[in-house]
């Protein structure tokens, strides 16, 4: 390590701690933080609009349980740098500091669980883009291990951690669904449930049902790190792009070389939706999706609400820009098993990851689609992205911060102070569902 890189990491060091120290004393009253910020998209009798919220802890309507949020810490030790399209500032390194932050905040809660929803480390923690080749595994299990040891921190101990495609770019998929716990670490890094499978459903208080999705069920990368390609899913990625098409004609060797990004012409000649197809992302499979449809219809029949995490985004609006670049290969199946008219209504919440950018949308069935922003991103001074959600009848609360002023769930309004004096709020109003006769 030389004297600038160590000037740097402890310059990063001095800055995370700085913000910690800044913003842990507001932590502590999170339980008090009324909603000044409340708003619920897609109220029944004006559909689509914001209005002011009601109360939707306490009271009447109590809290059925609660839980934090983060996705995409993606860290890696390297410098700030931009995205291979240009389109993201990342502050690698930064990562970690939110990571501390949003563990010093969920320990101010009684937390059911929390959910990192996929890509917790860098696909540079696996693989030297400028020499061509993949590094030593030790330097990934090295990096996921700083991470690790933050997150070992945390005093709820159930974690739930989604496959992003970074996941699968520095793990095997046996890796995944066993667990890897780095030296020094508590916490271990597992994707799968105790039955071994990458998605699954829990019920953390009556009336509610939690399901986390594999969107990396059908992808090139399945079998993960350095096992190949998986060549039914580059069958189908080929008749979708013509880039991969070429790609693998003209490189055949991809199929156990596995390199097929930093120079790969992702988005080219690609249109609307269809920028979907490329290889970072995935697909859910045909027996995954009847398990889904099955989910959400035994959910209908015990009166329940509920919450779906898959790292890939499932619904067209809530994409950057409506580019359909980090969508789900058949977005389409899955949002029709989630709009199901016999069980739509059910579905309280989609959260997703992998864009970064952050999102927010609601439907006609007001299910809320949302995307939760990246630790990357984060601006300088800011302590999130991150939140504890709250869960009631009434709704769906989320108290905590994002990236930014310009945040899609915990932005700032004209004349606004940001980084705020206490957590944001944002409600999501969950419409009356018709009970089982």
């Amino acid at each position: 390590e030389g004297p600038t890189r160590q000037r740097m990491n402890r310059a990063t060091a001095a800055c995370g701690a700085s913000t910690l120290r800044t913003f842990s004393s507001r932590f502590a009253r999170v339980s008090s933080v009324t909603a000044r910020r409340g708003r619920m998209p897609a109220s029944p009798d004006s559909p689509g609009t914001t209005v002011a919220c009601a109360t939707l802890s306490g009271g009447p309507d109590p809290v059925a349980f609660r839980f934090g949020l983060l996705a995409d810490i993606q860290y890696t030790d390297v410098d700030d740098r931009c995205n291979h399209t240009g389109t993201q500032w990342r502050r690698y390194r930064n990562s970690l500091a939110v990571a501390r932050n949003a563990i010093d905040y969920f320990n101010q809660s009684d937390l059911s669980f929390v959910l990192h929803n996929g890509d917790i480390i860098d696909h540079q923690c696996a693989f030297d883009f400028a020499k061509d080749e993949f590094k030593p595994k030790a330097e990934g299990l090295e990096q996921l291990g700083r991470v690790m040891r933050i997150l070992s921190g945390s005093q709820c101990k159930d974690w739930m951690f989604t496959i992003g495609n970074h996941e699968l770019y520095n793990f095997t998929a046996a890796e995944l669904r066993e667990g890897v716990t780095p030296e020094g670490c508590t916490l271990p890094f597992k994707c799968a449930n105790d039955e071994g499978s990458f998605f699954f459903s829990r019920t953390p208080a009556p009336g509610w049902r939690v399901v986390v999705l594999n969107s990396y069920d059908v992808s090139i990368y399945s079998k993960g790190r350095e096992q190949g390609l998986d060549v039914d899913a580059l069958e189908l990625l080929r008749k979708h792009n013509a880039n991969v098409d070429k790609w693998v004609s003209d490189n055949p060797e991809v199929i156990q070389t596995e390199r097929m990004s930093g120079t790969f012409p992702y988005f080219e000649g690609l249109e609307g939706l269809g920028n979907r197809w490329v290889p970072f992302n995935g697909g859910v499979g045909e027996e995954q999706l009847e398990w889904l449809k099955g989910q959400l219809s035994e959910a209908k029949a015990n009166d329940e609400r509920v919450i779906v995490f898959s790292h890939l985004l499932v619904h067209p609006e809530t994409t950057a820009n409506g580019s359909g670049r980090t969508l789900i290969w058949n977005y389409q199946d899955v949002l029709d098993a989630v709009e199901d008219e016999r069980w739509g209504k059910n579905v309280a919440a989609v959260v997703s990851g992998h864009q970064h950018e952050g999102g927010l949308y609601t439907n006609d069935n007001g299910t809320h689609f949302v995307v939760m922003e990246s630790p990357m991103l984060a601006e300088p001074g800011q302590p999130g992205p991150f939140c504890v959600v709250e869960a009631s009848s009434g709704g769906l609360r989320m108290i905590g911060y994002g990236k930014g002023p310009n945040s899609k769930i915990f932005g700032a309004e004209e004349g606004e102070q940001y980084p705020p004096a206490e957590p944001m709020v944002k409600d999501l109003y969950l419409a009356p569902v018709e009970a089982k006769a």
